[in-house]
């Protein structure tokens, strides 16, 4: 028979479970859709509510709703079982595209507001949603 091993005091008596979480935050993905989602539905209302009706409200309206549509069909498919990746990779380039829109093109104040501020928060959803992947 044998005798009992004492433990010093410091000693846990139940193995302590690694601090790191193991899998992704679950807030990152929805939220990144969220994202996305509000980007090109902001963007296609203020193209029916904040376009001057003049050719150059016309016209931009016409590039950002398409643009926005694109967007918000892409981000419907995100919720499918389609490659996550490519759908993503349209809704950054789609973000980087309205910024470049706003910043180079000489439209009114209103249509430079929606297109950087709608660009801005596609871009961001699209990098939030991609950070949920990891």
């Amino acid at each position: 028979m044998s005798t009992p091993v004492k433990r010093p005091d410091a000693t846990p008596a139940v193995p302590v479970a690694p601090a790191t979480p193991l899998e992704p935050v679950p807030v990152l993905r929805p939220f990144g859709w969220l994202l996305i989602v509000a980007a090109s539905v902001g963007l296609i209302l203020a193209t029916w509510a904040l376009y001057p009706i003049d050719g150059t409200g016309m016209w931009a309206g016409y590039r950002d709703g398409f643009t926005a549509t694109v967007v918000l069909v892409c981000a419907m498919a995100l919720n499918t079982s389609l490659p996550k990746r490519p759908l993503l990779g349209v809704a950054a380039l789609a973000g980087i595209l309205l910024i470049l829109f706003a910043v180079f093109l000489d439209d009114p104040t209103k249509v430079f507001v929606a297109e950087l501020a709608a660009g801005v928060v596609m871009l961001a959803g699209a990098m939030i949603y991609g950070a949920g992947d990891r």
